[in-house]
This record gives structure tokens, sequence and C-alpha cells, in this order.
């Protein structure tokens, strides 16, 4: 029996189901065709090659939006007004931006009501979600960073509030009144970055010529404008004091890694010695209360160091020599902490604190006093936090218990691939993982 041959009536071959195999005609069903298109991981390098050499993705749906670039490039003296007042919308002055943020959180600190005293239950505190947008604003402008359960603890507590507010206030008069100092010390290490960083060999000629390019008279106006205060100013004293505040917040929040953090970063703004010790002896309480005793020991040799001398009717004075001896004594070094001690009561011969710790010290140096294994430390709170969070412990979470491969946790010495028993991890690297194991690594 004769079989009648096939006939293509269409450009239609098989069905429209989703598997089939054969063709199908873009008349019939037309879909773009993606030639290059950032897949669901985003864009190779294959992809990328047309964003900078064709300007946008071949496929032309992403709209490229290249505002950044244009700031970093464009010419100021090339753009028409219209752009120029198109700009002022993304390009905010860094002062004012500052500005703006202190009066918006004062604004919004008086704004929240007052937590009222509860009897036989805890009240819900006050959440910190409308700070977050003149808090990033101000971290922003400051390069600091302020954790939210800073504010959290200054909404809870009425006499922190209280003087956060007065702080804020007082920091941002001063900000009207004369400007940011930060901003211009920033500035006027940006224009002697150029002259310190020539390269190669310095030309003594060259170098007066680049001198005289400026004008004697714009380079005085913009000396007075951007030559800061060699000592702290009196804004950055009132900053200071704002984000000592925020730390201390931290503090009664019992984060002291926060605060300990915040008041590193207060070194930025200090720039004399009076302020450095106030700082310094911050910082290293902050430490001390956080388990970190190589920053407090650091931090609290600074605070001693620089710390004026006892002047002979003037009875304080010496908590940065207290600070450093209690930070080496709790890494067990006790003879250096007594020395530490002893040159303390030599300057500041009246401190209490300082004859208290020659005591202690004394009775811990003693042949009678038992040495303690190290089994029996009770660590601090803040310590035991962090080595729940980041630590590898004895018996669990460390390299030995279990092994992560594509997302699934084997026991650890299985091999994935082949579920034999040793491991595959034994050659790798330590793939940046915690510093200090106790894991014997082969020699690659």
């Amino acid at each position: 029996m004769l079989r009648r041959e096939r006939v293509a009536l269409s450009f239609q071959r098989g069905s429209w189901a989703p598997g089939s195999k054969h063709q199908k005609h873009m008349s019939m069903n037309p879909t773009m065709y993606l030639y290059r298109f950032a897949g669901p991981r985003g864009p190779g390098p294959y992809v990328m090659k047309y964003w900078w050499t064709l300007g946008c993705f071949p496929t032309g749906l992403e709209r490229p939006f290249r505002l950044a670039e244009f700031l970093a490039t464009y010419q100021r003296q090339h753009v028409p007004m219209e752009v120029e007042e198109w700009l002022q919308c993304f390009v905010k002055s860094p002062y004012e931006e500052l500005r703006d943020a202190t009066a918006d959180l004062l604004a919004r600190l008086e704004e929240i009501p007052t937590k009222e005293k509860t009897r036989g239950y805890e009240s819900v505190e006050a959440t910190a979600a409308a700070f977050a947008a003149p808090l990033a604003r101000f971290e922003r402008q400051l390069n600091v960073h302020v954790p939210p359960l800073a504010v959290r603890a200054a909404l809870g507590s009425t006499a922190l509030r209280e003087r956060l507010k007065d702080d804020l206030f007082e920091y941002h008069e001063s900000l009207v009144e004369g400007g940011s100092t930060p901003h211009r010390r920033l500035a006027r290490s940006a224009l002697e970055e150029p002259l310190a960083l020539s390269d190669g060999v310095v030309d003594p000629d060259s170098q007066e010529l680049s001198r005289e390019r400026m004008p004697v008279p714009l380079g005085e106006a913009v000396g007075v404008y951007v030559s800061p205060d060699t000592r702290t100013c009196d804004d950055e004293k009132k900053l200071l004091r704002v984000l000592t505040t925020f730390s201390e917040g931290c503090a009664l929040k019992q984060d002291y890694d926060g605060a300990f953090s915040l008041l590193s970063s207060c070194l930025g703004f200090s720039h004399d010695e009076d302020t450095d010790v106030v700082v310094h002896s911050n910082a290293a309480a902050a430490a001390l209360l956080s388990g970190q005793f190589r920053e407090a020991e650091f931090h609290g040799r600074q605070a001693a160091l620089l710390e004026p001398q006892a002047a002979p009717g003037k009875r304080s004075g010496g908590g940065g020599y207290v600070l450093w001896a209690t930070a080496t004594a709790y890494q067990d070094d006790f003879e250096r902490a007594s020395r530490i001690v002893e040159k303390g009561l030599e300057v500041f011969p009246a401190n209490a604190n300082l004859t208290a710790m020659r005591e202690k010290l004394t009775s811990l140096g003693s042949p009678a006093a038992p040495a303690l294994p190290s089994s029996t430390v009770i660590r601090s709170a803040a310590q035991q936090k962090r080595a729940l969070l980041h630590g590898s412990g004895r018996s669990f979470d460390n390299e030995f218990d279990w092994a992560v491969f594509k997302n699934k946790l084997y026991p650890s010495k299985m091999n994935p691939t082949t579920n034999e028993m040793g491991s595959v991890f034994r050659r790798v690297g330590d793939l940046g993982g915690h510093i200090s194991t106790s894991r014997s690594m082969e020699r690659l």
C-alpha cells in the first residue's frame, strides 16, 4: 500500500507542548531572541564586555544608569545651567547633609513619647526604625557606625535620653555657627595630597612653578577657610560627646563590642593630647568590658603616656595607668602589671585605685596563692558571647565535626563524592576559617 508523502503546509513542525522536539517558527510564536543577556546570577564577563564597549547590554532592554560615572568624569565648565540644576537633586553639600541629618535626629528624638513606668511587667521598648534614615545620613557623612541598639537604649533610659538631646542640640548649634571641621580637615588633606604624592623624582623648580600657579590672594582665601585649627575644635568636642553618649547606650544594653568600635572611631575626631587621653580611656574601659584585653592594653597605655603629669595640689589622675595595668593583669602577666602600677604610683602617688591594685597584685603574686588551672577560669559574658558567635569550640563547631559541601552537612571524615571515609578537605588550605585552630595542616 503506497503512503502519501508528507507535505509541509506550514512552518510548524510538531506541537506547541513545551518539551516537543520539532521546530516552531517565529511568525507563529514570536519571542524575542535575547542574544546575550544577564542570566539568573547576574551579568558575566561576556555580557559585561558589551557594557564597556557598546554602552549597554546587547538586548537593549536594560537601560544603563551611569550617573555615578558621569559625576566622576564630567567637566563643570561644559555643563549647561539646566543640567547643573538637575544635578542639584543628586549632589548634596556634605555640610548641609550633616546639618540636616543632625536636626532630623533631634526632631525625631523629641517626637517619640517618653516611656511610662510600668509596674509588674516589662514594657515594650520603643523602636528605632524612625531614626534609620537620618542616622544613615549622619553615619555616611562622619564615616562612623552607630548601632541601632544605642538609639533604643537612649530612648529607654530617661537620663540618657535627656543627655543625648542636649548633646545633639549643642552639636547642631555649633555646626550652624562654625561649619563642620572634619569636612574641612578632609578638604585640606585632599588639597595637600597632590603635592605629597608627586610621581618620580621631585624637581624643586617644577615644585615652585606648581606653587606659583595658584594666585596668592586666592590661596590665602582658601587657606583661611580650609585650614582648621590644629587642636580639637568646638564642634568636634560636641561630636565626641554625642558619640560617647551613644556608646553609653550600647554599654547599658551590654553590647560592649559596639561600644568599643564606636569609641575607637572617636579617635579620628580628637586632635590634641587632652582629648586623646579621654577618648583612649573610654575605649580602654569598653575593651575591658568586651573582653578584648590586647586592645584595652593598647588604649590604656596610650591614655597613661599622654596623660599630663600630676600637679602638686591635684588629687585626680592616673586612670590610664589603672586601665593599662588591669588589661595586663587580665592577660595573667602579673609581673608586668605590678611594674606598670609602680610606674603609675611614681607619677600619681595619691591615686587610691593604683594603691589598691598594688595590694591585690601582691597577694596574687605571693607563693601562697593557688595557681588556678585554665579550665576553671570563668570568662566574661562578652567573651562567652563572642566565642559562641565566632569561636571554634573544643567539642562543637570545630573543623572535625561537620563538613559543608554543596549546601549539605556531612559527618567530618566522609568524602561526599564517593561516600568513602577519608576527608576530601584534608589537603585544602584553611579556606579563610578561624585564625587559630587546633587543626594540623599538611604542607602543600
